[in-house]
């Protein structure tokens, strides 16, 4: 998976050719209005364009939203409706977490379990896809509510003693190593569940690459 923002034509699909599977591009939200006030400078259109040619290239995207930031209703609706049309393949809803010495620093009452209701209404309009729930919000303490949710992956995970750090909670969970896959291991058999293995998660992967472009999968299982 890469994640390098909006980049010109030739490099998404250089980036194809180099073997990488997924494309990671969060518009945040799909109301171009709120976007601009959540990105100043940056262009809605080229951002959703760019996701578009990813799909073009054979690559599964990821979308994600923000909760949180002056969302409607109606926004999210929008949003899974625009999630369909592009035909992402993995959906995450986060809450948003003010950072210090940002224009949003001082933003307050966020509900918590809004990003559970959108992680729930992103399962039921899209049973077959992946959903993350994030370390970055909650640490582990808040993973049973997103899986419960419906969420069926695992996300920022941080192993301790290299110097690595968390984006919304830099440093959560990490020295205590409760950001490692053997502690959230130990929580799935505490939920009842069990991780699936690598070889199960690459063979999700090329399954939903053939579904979206059969061509461009033969293609590069001939190469």
């Amino acid at each position: 998976m890469v994640s390098p923002g909006v980049v010109p034509a030739d490099v998404l699909s250089g980036l194809s050719d180099a073997g990488a599977s997924w494309y990671a591009c969060y518009q945040e939200t799909h109301n171009p209005k709120l976007f601009k006030r959540l990105r100043p400078g940056q262009s809605f259109a080229a951002r959703m364009e760019n996701k578009e040619l990813a799909g073009q290239l054979g690559l599964l995207t990821e979308e994600g939203l923000l909760c949180g930031v002056g969302e409607s209703a109606e926004d999210i609706a929008d949003s899974i409706r625009a999630m369909g049309r592009l035909n992402v393949s993995q959906m995450r809803a986060m809450t948003f977490v003010p950072q210090q010495g940002t224009p949003m620093q001082s933003r307050e009452n966020l509900d918590p379990w809004r990003e559970m209701l959108m992680i729930a209404v992103l399962r039921l309009a899209f049973p077959d896809r992946l959903i993350p729930a994030t370390l970055d919000v909650a640490g582990l303490a808040g993973l049973h509510t997103r899986l419960e949710a419906g969420a069926n992956v695992v996300t920022s995970l941080v192993p301790p003693g290299f110097g690595l750090a968390g984006v919304a909670q830099n440093s959560l969970d990490i020295a205590d190593a409760r950001r490692t896959p053997a502690s959230i291991r130990l929580e799935l058999e505490k939920a009842g569940m069990q991780s699936a293995t690598a070889a199960d998660f690459s063979s999700w992967t090329a399954n939903r690459r053939r579904r979206i472009r059969p061509d461009h999968a033969e293609e590069k299982a001939a190469c």
